[in-house]
């Protein structure tokens, strides 16, 4: 392979490394996921492994897509019948195939609920407890702990029997009621997308061999961020036996240094525990970094070296540093407002020397933080982009659209079909939906079935009944229109038309907000423009994460969460917040987990850098309160003094 003469020593040994479990401990910037796409093409091109018998796993849709592109310009079409994706993606295809007739009541048309249907289903089964619960407890708490335990792989019944928690105990009831719900919908939430892939697996042997038969070789990118689902999923899928008697070919990347997502149910744990859940492995570490000066890798170290819960390493640059380049600086301000200032100063300064501004990046610990930030930026006249705000998907009009055609495409979706049952309103009200509900509880039918039906018919009010006879006629002559040769787009110009909704839009919206609401329907056109049938329009859909605010091509500054920031990098950044009960979080400051993760926060803050890291805080964030420089700063100015640097 000529890519091979362009790597180092560490990197080459990953690459080439004998078939078998292998862990690659890949530092910052040390060019993982280059590692991880030659390593593919090794395999295809040395191994003369059949691309159609490579699983590789992402944990984003970006990377599987970056993944994708790297290969074709490796390897041309011989990356044909590789599958790339993240976990949900695959398994989501996966029982789109097998899990009708297999797991309960399920059928290939499931709906996957986002999550403020998820948050629904949890109100709807706190409300219906009869038990009283031990502390005060809001839904979104509930799935959270549902979340927790789906990702432990713990039923309701093991939530309950195992948890010493009363908490626990109590939302195991809230969790038996939510996943009813959920199966009584044909609906799945992103948990159950791994979950229920394992049980497939577990119960039924043909699938897991079928499966372990295809996919003979898996590699896993981020292995840091894997929860223990996850990690049970691949070490099932690698199990040896079966299609994997002589050898398991498992080869996972990742950074336990950067593993920042506890709140997620990761646990870096797994990653640290690699070595002894496959003995036979073997483990590489990257140190290279080719993305930042030593000062800043220094500063990271600083941070790091004091981690109870990772092995460190001690990042070398590839990069040299100039004669009078100044790497890490540290600002201290009298409040967040001239902490603000001082930044939008240095970005002034930076663009009058030529450098633009999508080469900067300010961070912060949350997100209420962007204000003072946006504000001073605003004042300098520099633009910026805020990322991770509301996303294209999660807009009104938007979710509204997709509710009309996850209904069509799966008529238990009653969630959906509460949604838009009187978008634009048609006499189908609380009252008349309450009705409805009941003839379709005691018929055993879903919502649109039930709108034509005799009972509910004679209970409605007569606009109510000519409102569900014209909705039911509406989405049997939608479900025609899927099941046959009509495109996605449409179909979806069809259900906004004929349904009123783009009518409607006119006295729902005022003419300022108008043209924006229209615009943002034409784009989903232009997105169903993209695929063939509307399952596989709404699958994409479901799995795709919140969009970035601004236009990446456009010359701003980004504004983001360091948890936002993870895998992104740009010259210049700023990280803000440099103060106990900011960074590290005062939420976090109960716990030594806590801490350890916040310290990681850090770590991965700092390493965004390439050229120049500006670090501040301020004691006067929170007023009324003195605040201290936090932990880390100390940390980093300590070292440095143990370097011999001032």
């Amino acid at each position: 392979m000529d890519a091979l003469s362009n790597v180092n020593e560490a990197q080459r040994a990953a690459i080439t490394a004998p078939i078998g479990p292998v862990l690659v401990r890949a530092g910052a910037g040390s060019g993982k996921t280059r590692v991880l796409t030659l390593r593919i093409a090794y395999l295809i091109e040395q191994h003369r492994v059949k691309p159609d018998a490579i699983l590789a796993l992402t944990f984003t849709n970006k990377a599987a897509k970056e993944m994708r592109e790297r290969l074709r310009q490796q390897l041309g079409r011989g990356v044909r019948g590789l599958m790339t994706g993240t976990f949900h993606a695959v398994c989501a295809r996966l029982l789109r195939e097998e899990i009708g007739g297999r797991i309960g009541s399920y059928t290939g048309a499931f709906s996957i609920y986002a999550a403020d249907e998820q948050l629904q289903l949890a109100t709807d089964a706190l409300a219906n407890t009869t038990e009283r619960p031990p502390v005060l407890i809001e839904a979104d708490e509930v799935l959270r702990r549902i979340s927790r335990a789906k990702s432990r792989m713990l039923t309701p019944r093991l939530m309950a029997r195992l948890s010493p928690d009363p908490v626990d105990r109590f939302v195991a009831g809230c969790y038996r009621r939510y996943q009813r719900a959920l199966e009584q919908a044909n609906a799945l939430d992103f948990d159950d997308l791994i979950l229920l892939t394992h049980r497939l697996w577990h119960e039924h042997h043909d699938v897991l061999e079928a499966c372990q038969a295809r996919w003979r070789h898996v590699l896993v990118d981020e292995y840091q961020d894997t929860d223990p689902s996850q990690h049970a999923l691949v070490e099932l899928l690698t199990r040896p036996g079966g299609a994997n008697a002589q050898t398991r070919s498992l080869f996972v990347v990742g950074d336990g240094m950067q593993s920042i997502y506890g709140f997620r149910n990761a646990d870096h744990s797994i990653i640290t525990r690699f070595a002894h859940d496959f003995p036979e492995a073997q483990v590489i570490e990257l140190q290279t970094n080719y993305r930042s000066r030593q000062p800043i890798l220094d500063a990271a170290y600083a941070v790091i070296r004091h981690s109870r819960s990772v092995a460190p390493m001690n990042l070398q640059a590839a990069r040299k540093v100039l004669p009078g380049d100044r790497c890490l600086l540290i600002n201290e301000a009298k409040n967040g407002r001239e902490e603000a200032e001082q930044i939008a100063r240095t970005i002034s300064e930076l663009q009058q020397q030529g450098r633009p501004l999508r080469e900067m990046a300010i961070l912060y610990r949350t997100r209420h933080m962007s204000r003072p930030l946006e504000t001073a930026l605003r004042h300098a006249r520099l633009s910026y982009a805020v990322r991770g705000s509301v996303g294209f998907y999660d807009r009104a009009v938007i979710r509204d659209a997709l509710a009309f055609l996850r209904v069509i495409n799966n008529p238990a979706d009653n969630l959906s079909f509460n949604r838009i049952a009187n978008v634009p309103p048609r006499g189908l009200g609380a009252q008349a939906l309450a009705r409805l509900t009941d003839v379709a509880r005691h018929a055993g039918l879903s919502l649109v079935a039930s709108l034509s039906h005799p009972e509910a018919q004679k209970s409605l009010s007569p606009k109510a009944a000519e409102g569900a006879r014209r909705l039911a006629s509406l989405f049997a002559r939608w479900q025609r229109m899927a099941e046959g040769t009509t495109p996605p787009d449409h179909l979806l110009a069809d259900v906004l038309e004929q349904s009123g909704y783009m009518t409607a839009l006119e006295q729902r919206f005022s003419p300022e907000e108008l043209p924006e609401a229209r615009a943002h329907l034409q784009e989903l056109m232009l997105a169903a423009e993209e695929h063939t049938d509307l399952r596989s329009l709404l699958q994409e859909i479901a799995l795709l994460t919140s969009a970035d605010t601004g236009d990446e091509d456009r010359d701003q500054v980004q504004l983001l969460t360091i948890h936002a920031a993870k895998g992104l990098e740009w010259p210049f950044v700023f990280v803000t917040g440099l103060e106990e009960k900011t960074l590290p979080h005062e939420r976090s400051m109960g716990s030594s987990d806590g801490i350890e993760e916040e310290r990681r926060l850090c770590y991965v803050a700092l390493t965004r850098a390439g050229e120049r890291l500006y670090l501040s805080w301020t004691p006067g964030r929170n007023r009324g309160q003195q605040l201290k420089p936090s932990r880390f700063l100390d940390e980093i100015i300590a070292y440095g003094r143990e370097r011999g640097n001032r």
